[in-house]
């Protein structure tokens, strides 16, 4: 099924089982506890510098990190995996399932 993954301007489409639709709250919860869990190691953690020169660190991430996780943690023994369909999209139906990033 598809579901709506927004971010600030734009949005990404995924694909994901039917169960996931059902509990998309739940599953983003725990995906971003997952994600700002400064122990877990990812790629998703980046360094920067601001502009008095301090380096800092954030995160930056889009579907795709929602995808490997979903995939990785709650969707791995199962052949139905979650993939994207569409990236950094400007119009999508309202009808359709969403979550809010």
């Amino acid at each position: 099924m598809k579901l709506i993954v927004q971010f600030d301007i734009d949005a990404d489409i995924i694909n994901v089982p039917e169960f996931i639709i059902e509990q998309k709250e739940k599953f983003k919860d725990l995906f971003l506890d997952w994600i700002y869990n400064e122990n877990v190691k990812h790629n998703y953690w980046v360094e920067f510098t601001d502009s008095n020169g301090n380096m800092l660190r954030g995160l930056q991430y889009r579907s795709d990190a929602f995808v490997k996780w979903l995939n990785d943690n709650i969707i791995e023994n199962m052949s139905d995996k979650a993939s994207i369909v569409a990236e950094c999209v400007s119009e999508w139906s309202d009808d359709a399932p969403a979550l809010q990033f």
